[in-house]
């Protein structure tokens, strides 16, 4: 069979597959004196407590990560409410002086097809974003990449079969980018509240500067 591009690119090709870890090994090092050893174990000692305590502040930190989060965008919705338009950034504050900067930006979670048709079904159309990759179907291209790689464009040799299924399209929905800056218009024109759009679109929230 003779070379096609196809298998010059296979044989540069670098096999990313790593072997299976094996049973890790048990060692125990050896020290001069008992001052190292005994060195050497409060260090494991401390580099474990260490971690643990680590472990224990990142599950904090979440819990109150998230609290603060959920206060957050129901405070951004207040003030979009009561402003009439969006603050990329705002301070939250306690009554005894604690406070955090709260920034909501003009960033959405990934959305489906059912969620996209979902959102301009309910909303309209003006809600969402929709962009189509086209790729190779690539079972097709393996079946018939010696006529390709002799050949791409116009080739009578593939089958109309698969040339209808050599291109696939994949399509990317997302909440369209700058819908936040005009959530306040679109919550009067649909009649419905601020809250409710916000939780529907799912922007992006960042807490910065905390002080206690």
């Amino acid at each position: 069979m003779a070379t096609n591009l196809f298998n010059k690119a296979k044989s540069k090709s670098t096999d990313t597959k790593t072997s299976k870890s094996k049973d890790k090994s048990h060692v125990i090092p050896k020290f001069d004196s008992a001052v190292e050893k005994a060195e050497f174990h409060a260090k494991l000692v401390k580099l474990a407590t260490l971690k643990q305590q680590i472990d224990k502040l990142e599950a904090e930190i979440t819990d109150a990560d998230s609290y603060i989060r959920e206060l957050g965008m129901s405070e951004f919705s207040n003030l979009i409410e009561r402003t009439g338009k969006r603050e990329s950034s705002f301070i939250m504050a306690s009554e005894e002086g604690a406070s955090v900067m709260v920034v909501v930006q003009d960033k959405y979670k990934s959305i489906n097809e059912e969620r996209a048709n979902y959102l301009k079904e309910t909303y309209g159309e003006e809600m969402v974003d929709e962009n189509t990759e086209f790729k190779f179907n690539n079972e097709v291209l393996e079946r018939n990449q010696e006529i390709i790689s002799e050949l791409i464009e116009n080739c009578n040799k593939i089958s109309n079969q698969d040339k209808e299924n050599l291109i696939v399209g994949v399509t990317k929905y997302s909440v369209k980018k700058g819908l936040i800056d005009s959530i306040y218009k679109l919550s009067k024109d649909k009649k419905i509240g601020v809250t409710t759009l916000l939780a529907e679109i799912e922007p992006q929230l960042q807490l910065k500067s905390a002080k206690a």
